[in-house]
């Protein structure tokens, strides 16, 4: 039971931050820093959820497909995009199956630090999503953007964990998520 709700959580909030919300933006928002990398759409291909007990092994406890989108603005907003029939839609969402529901008046504010690049490659960073929709923001660390073999093709990857989180009884957890840009 507690390795659903760890995962209901999470999806929960990825699903707030994909809904459509109000298009103004605070001072508080984060800002783009001057890297384009990340401007355009990022489509998941799979998110995984693991937890670790204290002194044990790590385990993965969920695991998601497609069906989940990003798309990046120059100007530090972002879309957030559902395909109806995933298991990242809900009954919010609107559209046909097959066809990507994407929000239409940038909800959200992205903000990319880049630690550590190796030429065009970002070795190491932190992408951080507000919105209004969203409790706390969505962080993505340890963030690799880059080039990367698909089968007989390259691609262009994203690669990012969420920040461990720590229970009262030791346990951690965290999600990583590998998305490609389109």
């Amino acid at each position: 039971m507690k390795k659903l709700l760890a995962f209901s959580l999470l999806l929960t909030i990825l699903l707030g931050n994909s809904g459509a919300g109000c298009s103004g933006s605070k001072s508080d928002d984060p800002q783009p820093d001057q890297f384009t990398s990340l401007i355009g759409r990022w489509e998941l291909t799979e998110g995984e959820v693991y937890a670790q007990d204290a002194g044990q092994p790590q385990r993965m406890i969920g695991k998601s497909g497609p069906g989940l989108a990003y798309i990046f603005h120059t100007d530090g907003s972002y879309d957030g995009c559902v395909l109806p029939g995933s298991e990242w839609d809900n009954t919010s969402q609107s559209g046909q199956s097959g066809s990507w529901n994407c929000t239409t008046n940038k909800p959200g504010r992205w903000a990319l630090k880049v630690t550590k690049l190796d030429g065009k490659t970002i070795d190491d960073g932190t992408l951080t999503l507000t919105a209004p929709t969203l409790p706390s923001p969505f962080v993505l660390e340890k963030l690799f953007v880059g080039t990367a073999s698909g089968g007989s093709a390259n691609v262009t990857v994203l690669v990012g964990d969420t920040p461990v989180k720590t229970d009262a009884s030791g346990r951690t957890s965290w999600a990583t998520y590998h998305f490609v840009k389109k």
